[in-house]
């Protein structure tokens, strides 16, 4: 069975929205990073990951949010990698373009996405391990 086990945000600054949803929702920082490419924190409620992230801008993303921030993409723990990425592609879900971003160069925080795929305009990953729930 699929779960919903991430859900990813974006926002001007990560570090005050983080503080925002802590106070708001009880949640629990799990991590942050300051890197050359973004910064981020990420909370939990002992279920989901919820990532804050920023992307900084550079000479390669000179405007990483044409669209405004909120709501990025979800993402989705499955049993079964190849078969939840069959069934999503059966239903027309597409594999999502490349990050504008070289993701090797961030540091200190696990890539957990193992696919990336787009159906009906949202944005979701597929995990066969999760996210991190709980501080290293």
């Amino acid at each position: 069975m699929s779960k919903i086990r991430h859900i990813a945000i974006t926002a001007e600054d990560p570090f005050a929205t983080a503080e925002l949803f802590k106070q708001a929702l009880g949640l629990e920082e799990i991590s942050r990073g300051d890197s050359e490419l973004a910064r981020e924190v990420y909370l939990t409620d002992g279920y989901i990951n919820l990532a804050i992230v920023c992307w900084k801008r550079t000479p390669e993303t000179p405007n990483p949010y044409p669209d405004g921030y909120g709501l990025d993409h979800f993402g989705v723990q499955v049993d079964n990698l190849e078969g939840a990425e069959a069934q999503a592609r059966k239903a027309g879900a597409v594999a999502q373009p490349p990050p504008p971003v070289d993701l090797s160069r961030l540091s200190g925080n696990t890539l957990y996405f193992e696919k990336k795929l787009a159906l009906a305009g949202v944005k979701f990953d597929l995990s066969s391990h999760g996210w991190a729930t709980k501080k290293a």
